[in-house]
């Protein structure tokens, strides 16, 4: 992510979210510029699926903290809307692998089948259609920093996966937890320091 030196403790962070659930686009606009705290963001939208881009300039001692005050900012001001994700997205093609790292689709088709550089690259995520892999960003960017060296936006690709990770589990929690039990075995499920750091702030 771009970031550009403020001060000797701060950083402006571009950090863009996709929001949906607008039904009244004007009226989303208004709180946004009524907000005090959401004047560093440019609201964009909403498209067909009521589906807005919410780019901020947001200052933070940290690329994290900036991005998690801005949620909450949105939350606060957006209640009833739904925090879709963090851009950019996570599950990359070989094709979107490519623009990102400033390589040939062919190039690192051949890294990704073990064909060229070192070995070892991670493992597809998944299909999207018979012919389509996807790959988690987050996997790719550290590998490429790992064998390759540093490339833009590969710094906070983990934490962004972690965070849309949150926010589709919050998506789904509803209905896919609601039978006796599962949520707490689902709570199991997270990190040692994530649970760790829940309950030291409870």
């Amino acid at each position: 992510m771009p970031s550009q030196l403020t001060d000797a403790n701060a950083q402006v962070f571009m950090i863009v979210f996709q929001i949906a659930g607008a039904r009244a686009p004007d009226e989303y606009a208004r709180r946004a510029y009524d907000d005090d705290e959401l004047q560093d963001m440019m609201l964009g939208g909403p498209d067909d699926a009521g589906v807005f881009d919410a780019d901020f300039e947001r200052e933070g001692d940290s690329f994290p903290i900036a991005v998690l005050s801005a949620i909450r900012d949105i939350q606060r001001v957006f209640p009833e809307a739904t925090m879709l994700r963090v851009e950019p997205d996570d599950l990359v093609t070989i094709a979107a692998i490519a623009e990102r790292v400033g390589r040939s689709h062919e190039s690192v088709r051949l890294l990704a089948r073990g064909r060229r550089g070192p070995g070892g690259f991670p493992a597809a995520a998944g299909k999207l259609d018979a012919k389509t892999q996807v790959w988690r960003w987050s996997e790719v960017a550290q590998w490429f920093e790992d064998n390759v060296g540093r490339i833009a936006g590969g710094a906070h690709a983990a934490f962004l996966a972690a965070v849309n990770d949150v926010l589709d589990l919050r998506r789904v929690a509803g209905d896919a937890l609601e039978q006796p039990g599962v949520a707490e075995a689902v709570a199991a499920l997270l990190p040692e320091q994530l649970t760790v750091a829940v309950h030291s702030a409870a």
